[in-house]
């Protein structure tokens, strides 16, 4: 077993997207995406602890739009625990998630894995 304690699929994203915290808003670009986070490149003004919104445009007047609070830090890069989103981010996060994964299926049982924690 590796020594990666992630519990859940993490694709190679590169999407341009913009991370907002409070007034400011930076443009970043998604290293990788999960169902539970993302790992942004160009967010070396995130500190650790700090509540912020991460909106990916996917086309025209389509976005995701997730709340999350920064994790960790590292150069220019941080990593993002998202905390709340609506229904319709929700539907184009997962399928975008599940589009870009190595096995389709196993975002499904990520997906059951967190819906039996509440």
């Amino acid at each position: 077993m590796s020594q990666d304690k992630r519990r859940h699929t993490r694709v190679e994203a590169g999407f341009e997207a913009y991370v907002t915290v409070g007034d400011v808003v930076m443009p970043v670009r998604t290293r990788n995406l999960s169902l539970k986070g993302a790992l942004l490149a160009g967010c070396g003004d995130c500190a650790e602890g700090t509540r912020c919104e991460l909106h990916l445009p996917l086309s025209a007047g389509v976005r995701i739009v997730v709340d999350g609070v920064i994790r960790r830090t590292k150069g220019d890069e941080a990593a993002m625990a998202f905390t709340e989103m609506d229904d319709v981010s929700f539907t184009f996060l997962h399928r975008l998630v599940q589009l870009n994964a190595p096995d389709p299926e196993a975002i499904d049982d990520e997906l059951l894995e967190i819906f039996e924690k509440f």
